[in-house]
């Protein structure tokens, strides 16, 4: 656990490092973080296409060549003045969100630093993980560390000065070992003639968040896979999508297997095996577990704080918990068929039993349901408080009320049903099924 808990902190201090904004509100940001790979084999994940693991070879004369980059993803929650700074440096600007092409703005080297210097005022403890690339931590001030291996008092220093130290800094666009021009395949130098023209006091945002910040809670994805980085960019709109049973057989069944089968999905078994995120566990049953879900940040920490304080703690009206089966032949709604009935129906009976018990939440105020499409392809069942609307949109939940009435009427419902869901403009799944309905014209 030692090891894991500076993780956050081992890829702020890679060589190169940079970070970019992907989201940011008054609670929560998502930034980009493009790095080195650490050496204790923070390489990427078997998804990822964004980094290559081999150590570096060398070139013809000897020479060589830099590794490439690994992109991770720090989501954390914040207060708002913490805004503006984690904010100063975004991948794509504001107009740009909904139209069709992404024009990608130039990467801010001064912002890029003025945020990592924040970060680097924090002490990450682990919270929880999975054992794959997933995990949380919570983060406390500290003292400001090191900035590229000097000293560096930035933090009490006049703006004027740092500055004119930034000026002299060659490129934190450069990945390890590259020139201090290049930069990451993923970030265009100039795509479209614009530039981050930020205003941001960054001097003022550094010494405001760190002298006040408390703490946050961290989530880490490191290496973070194409999918989730798209799943993360901030959106170009959503578009509609009527999938009829051909449509799933011909390209949408293609790609779930093609996730599945690329090994993004291993840290899956370490959950329902309960070798990780036991504090979170609620259910363990022969077929499936019921844990504490991760997006239910308001939860008190389960390894510090007694079950007996989590019945009737204010955070129960964020009430947000996951039942995950144990085999791996169900994907996703599209997988039900009538003899998963009794799996069901004991996952919401002992699932809502679970919430009653510990949180003494009435079974009539929660709200049980599937997505489609769902966040991971191996099936699972949300509970959610009625109060929480996370992730019940209209386009995208099936309560499981219903779910088991279809299969009680045809078993073979959700082969044969055409189920309309949205999808967010631009990623890999809307993309196929484009190429797919402009073939058909």
């Amino acid at each position: 656990m030692a090891a894991q808990t500076s993780k956050v902190r081992d890829v702020l201090s890679t060589e190169g490092c940079k970070v970019q904004t992907l989201t940011v509100s008054d609670q929560h940001a998502t930034l980009l973080v493009t790095h080195s790979l650490i050496p204790d084999g923070g390489g990427p994940s078997a998804e990822s296409d964004s980094a290559d693991s081999k150590p570096a070879e060398p070139q013809e004369g000897g020479e060589v060549e830099p590794p490439k980059a690994v992109q991770s993803l720090i989501k954390l929650t914040l207060v708002p003045f913490h805004k503006e700074l984690l904010g100063s440096n975004p991948i794509i600007s504001g107009e740009d969100r909904q139209t069709p092409e992404r024009n990608l703005l130039l990467h801010d080297p001064k912002a890029s630093d003025a945020m990592l210097r924040f970060l680097r005022c924090h002490e990450y403890a682990m919270k929880s993980e999975s054992g794959a690339e997933y995990s949380y931590y919570t983060a406390r001030p500290c003292d400001l560390p090191a900035i590229g291996g000097a000293s560096d008092d930035g933090l009490t220093r006049g703006k004027d000065q740092i500055d004119a130290e930034t000026r002299k800094k060659p490129r934190l666009d450069a990945v390890a070992g590259g020139s201090e021009s290049s930069a990451p395949a993923d970030t265009p130098e100039d795509p479209s003639g614009k530039e981050n023209n930020s205003k941001v006091d960054l001097t003022k945002c550094i010494m405001a968040a760190a002298s006040g910040s408390g703490a946050f809670d961290v989530e880490l994805i490191s290496p973070a896979s194409a999918r989730q980085i798209t799943r993360a960019m901030p959106s170009l709109g959503h578009t509609l999508i009527n999938e009829t049973p051909e449509m799933y057989e011909s390209i949408v069944r293609p790609y779930i297997k093609s996730v599945v089968d690329s090994g993004s999905l291993s840290w899956i078994a370490n959950v329902v095996q309960v070798k990780k995120e036991k504090e979170r566990l609620l259910v363990n049953h022969d077929d499936f577990i019921v844990n504490i879900d991760t997006k239910w940040r308001s939860h008190p920490d389960p390894l510090t704080t007694s079950r007996d304080e989590w019945r009737d703690h204010p955070s129960t009206c964020d009430l947000y918990c996951l039942g995950i089966v144990k085999i791996s032949d169900i994907a996703s709604l599209r997988d039900l068929r009538g003899a998963h009935r009794r799996l069901l129906e004991d996952m919401r009976s002992e699932g809502l039993a679970a919430i009653e018990s510990v949180y003494g939440v009435a079974c009539d105020q929660v709200r049980v349901f599937v997505h489609y499409q769902p966040q991971f392809y191996h099936f699972h069942v949300h509970f959610t408080r009625l109060e929480n609307e996370t992730g019940c949109a209209v386009e995208r939940g099936h309560l499981l009320s219903d779910i088991l009435q279809n299969l009680e009427g045809d078993g073979e419902y959700y082969a044969k049903r055409t189920i309309t869901y949205k999808l967010k403009k631009g990623s890999a799944l809307e993309n196929l099924i484009a190429s797919y309905l402009e073939e058909k014209i």
